[in-house]
């Protein structure tokens, strides 16, 4: 049923500054239509990769730092200038592989709303302004015995 059109949905995203609300919706807009968890891990990859893209090719532009921008770097304690240092290109394929495995061991867990989805090819419906929220969960550890 994939049209061919693009989507928009949103992904909740922490901001690592310290204000108010530290999770804010962001639009993400995805080349296909996916009709299973992991055609949306796979168009969520690739979205990545190419915003990835667009702001390496973008470093050798330039622009001033807004006040807004530099506020923002300066309360998480780190300021940028968009310059990109990684000259190595991506391996698409290794990225889904990679994000795919996550899902697979635990490592990531999605959310639909407030449903969580773990069955990575049980087909579901995705309407635009649906509400995604990706986790990646951290192992806390002291040191090894």
């Amino acid at each position: 049923m994939d049209n061919g059109k693009n989507i928009q949905i949103f992904i909740a995203q922490k901001t690592m500054r310290r204000i108010a609300k530290p999770v804010r919706e962001i639009p993400f807009i995805l080349a296909h239509t996916p009709h299973t968890l992991r055609e949306l891990i796979e168009e969520a990859v690739k979205t990545c990769i190419s915003a990835y893209r667009q702001r390496a090719a973008d470093a050798d532009r330039p622009h001033p730092l807004t006040d807004e921008e530099l506020d923002g770097m300066q309360e998480i304690g780190k300021i940028a200038f968009g310059v990109h240092y990684n000259e190595n290109e991506i391996d698409e394929a290794q990225a889904i592989d990679t994000a795919i495995c996550a899902m697979q061991d635990g490592l990531v867990r999605v959310f639909r709303e407030n449903v969580e989805l773990t069955a990575l090819d049980e087909p579901f419906e995705i309407a635009a302004g649906d509400r995604f929220t990706f986790v990646r969960l951290t192992m806390l550890t002291g040191r090894m015995w």
